[in-house]
């Protein structure tokens, strides 16, 4: 075989295997989602006797 058509295909194959790997971790890799965070606001005195 020719040495550029497989310099060629070792090219190819290592770019899907790159992509593959990418794809591979993105998905083991935990999703982070999201968790309800209550919010306590201080009352505040010196509104109160303002009308």
């Amino acid at each position: 075989m020719d040495t550029h058509l497989l310099v060629g295909i070792a090219v190819m194959l290592g770019l899907i295997g790159i992509a593959a790997g990418r794809n591979l971790l993105r998905t083991l890799r935990p999703q982070p989602q999201l968790v309800p965070l209550k919010v306590s606001r201080p009352v505040r005195s010196d509104r109160s006797d303002i009308r």
